[in-house]
């Protein structure tokens, strides 16, 4: 239970768990002397956010175009593969940028934060996978017979 004391660093914990670019740059208008007062250089907490939401974007879409990830992370649409690149060589993300048709295909992402939502699409992924397998063990049942 955050106390009084503690209260604007477990708001930023909170932040950088599920919050996106936006609520971080909220959280340091609102509380600049937090970050000074605990060392947190603010330059880093950005590009961490920044890399976060992409994550976070990611796992919303499996085929995101430059410009939405420009907006999201506040960035001209020129830096949209630098950002792709270093989520990529940070581990936080697999994906395959097209550039002709300007978009990143998302292949997996790291999940922030594992909740009820997260086991409900995993279920949905699991018991398609479940059908399909089913259908491929009944066609080769049925060339067998055949």
């Amino acid at each position: 239970i955050p106390t009084k004391g503690t209260k604007p660093l477990f708001e930023l914990l909170s932040i950088f768990q599920q919050g996106k670019l936006e609520d971080f740059q909220s959280f340091q208008t609102e509380n600049a002397d937090t970050l000074t007062n605990h060392s947190i250089s603010p330059t880093n907490a950005t590009r961490y956010m920044r890399l976060l939401s992409l994550c976070s974007l990611a796992t919303e879409h499996e085929e995101i175009p430059y410009d939405a990830i420009a907006s999201t992370l506040q960035v001209d649409s020129t830096d949209v593969e630098s950002w792709v690149i270093d989520a990529v060589s940070s581990g936080l993300l697999s994906a395959k940028m097209d550039q002709l048709e300007k978009v990143v295909l998302v292949e997996r992402c790291v999940v922030r934060r594992f909740g009820i939502e997260q086991w409900k699409i995993l279920q949905k992924r699991i018991d398609v996978w479940k059908k399909n397998v089913k259908d491929v063990l009944e066609g080769l049942k049925s060339s067998q017979i055949g």
